[in-house]
């Protein structure tokens, strides 16, 4: 297992790598009784530690990353997770699959997928298979079908040379690439059946580039049930990550209510997609869960986030003073806050998406919260700012400064106010 460390005032960086850190895949539907992972509890005061010593803290890790680190494959196999819908799914008709694309679909999932047998000409073959298969066009699509209907997977790990985290990954985008009435009805009647995140997420992005906006009901009702689940401790292990971010994109006129209710258990993902979502409907709900003195962790994470967005929206800026004011802002808040302020900002990881990598930039963290399994990451201000940008920063911290926030804070907010001058100097020298 990694190392965990615990935040008691300044982070401590532990250089490690990233791959091969965060679960992806479960053997079986549900775990099986006398499993001591099987029940997933949020802590009763929140995830994020707060200035209270008396208060249970959660155990969260944080790496900085070296730019060139790999990110090695991760195979499993198994069965996936599914849930039960609120609403009928929509009838596939199940067609007989030609004997061709049969063994098409068959040459694509009967291979060793492990990094250490898979060579560069099966790898090759196999990207030329998937092709082979897509062009078959909607002839393929019951063959894809009878695949999926099996819930079987290969979960391939990041970086993998096929190009795909799983298999079936692999068959969705085929799906995706071959369009039409056919392969659109099975995309959404496996979204409707899935319970893994990533697979939701990834569903919910193809039907939408392909039908903007007609099935964002579908897409909000498998978000909310596969998170029920999860809430349920019936998705051990598996990063929610995903679902929050389709939240945050293609969430309906209900995902702020989803997001602010869901804040108390994932109170990072909920935060960070509140603070993203457009037009800054997410505010007042980041500024209601930051003044809500019964949930300090998401309150903490709601600080955090109100200041990443503190310059973009007003309301969010005169919340972080007024919180300041009244003493309301932890010192370990202090400390993220002034980074972000500075220009950093954080993003729940991709986890599940092709190829996914995070920033080649110095400075990015990641984070990962162990009993809520929430992983996401920073990356420090990249310059870029004009001078005007920021000015309005140095003024905001000149503000807060003049709080007596406490000298950590303080320090935090002076290095990062320093940093902003040094590098409107420089592009002015430039």
């Amino acid at each position: 297992m990694r190392m965990a460390v615990k935040l008691t005032g300044l982070l401590t960086l532990v250089l490690l790598g990233i791959a091969g850190t965060y679960p992806l895949w479960k053997t079986s539907q549900r775990s099986e009784a006398g499993d001591p992972n099987s029940d997933l509890r949020p802590p009763a005061s929140g995830l994020r530690p707060e200035a209270s010593a008396s208060e249970p803290q959660e155990v969260i890790e944080v790496r900085e990353l070296s730019v060139a680190e790999p990110v090695p494959a991760a195979t499993k196999a198994g069965t996936t997770v599914s849930r039960a819908p609120t609403t009928s799914p929509v009838p596939v008709p199940h067609a007989q699959p030609s004997p061709y694309t049969r063994q098409l679909v068959a040459s694509l999932t009967q291979l060793d997928f492990s990094p250490q047998s898979l060579t560069a000409e099966q790898a090759a073959q196999w990207k030329l298979g998937l092709q082979q298969l897509v062009q078959q066009g909607g002839a393929a699509v019951p063959a894809i079908q009878e695949f999926l209907e099996q819930n079987r997977d290969w979960d391939l790990g990041g970086g993998s040379p096929l190009g795909y985290p799983s298999v079936r990954a692999a068959l969705l985008d085929a799906l995706q690439q071959i369009g039409g009435p056919e392969a659109q009805a099975l995309m959404l009647s496996t979204l409707q059946a899935t319970a893994m995140p990533a697979e939701v997420a990834r569903l919910a992005r193809y039907l939408e580039q392909q039908s903007p906006g007609q099935f964002r009901e579908e897409i909000g009702s498998a978000v909310r049930e596969t998170l029920a689940q999860a809430a349920a401790g019936q998705l051990r292990g598996w990063d929610v990550g995903p679902l929050f971010q389709v939240l945050q994109d293609y969430g309906n006129e209900g995902a702020v209510a989803d997001l602010e209710k869901n804040a108390a258990i994932w109170n990072n993902y909920s935060t960070l997609a509140l603070a993203k979502l457009p037009a800054g409907e997410g505010v007042p709900s980041l500024i209601r869960i930051a003044e809500d003195s019964r949930a300090s962790g998401a309150r903490a994470a709601a600080v955090e986030a109100l200041a990443q967005v503190a310059f973009q929206y007003p309301d969010a800026g005169a919340a972080l003073l007024s919180l300041a004011r009244a003493g309301k802002i932890s010192e370990r808040s202090w400390l993220i806050a002034a980074e972000a302020l500075g220009g950093a900002q954080q993003f729940i990881r991709e986890a599940g998406a092709d190829n996914a990598s995070l920033p080649a930039a110095s400075g990015v963290k990641t984070y990962h919260l162990e009993s809520s399994n929430q992983n996401f990451y920073s990356v420090p201000a990249l310059g870029g700012m004009s001078n005007e940008q920021i000015n309005q920063r140095v003024a905001l911290i000149d503000q807060l400064l003049a709080l007596s926030p406490g000298q950590a804070a303080a320090q935090a907010l002076q290095n990062a106010r320093a940093a902003m001058l040094a590098s409107g100097e420089v592009a002015r020298l430039q």
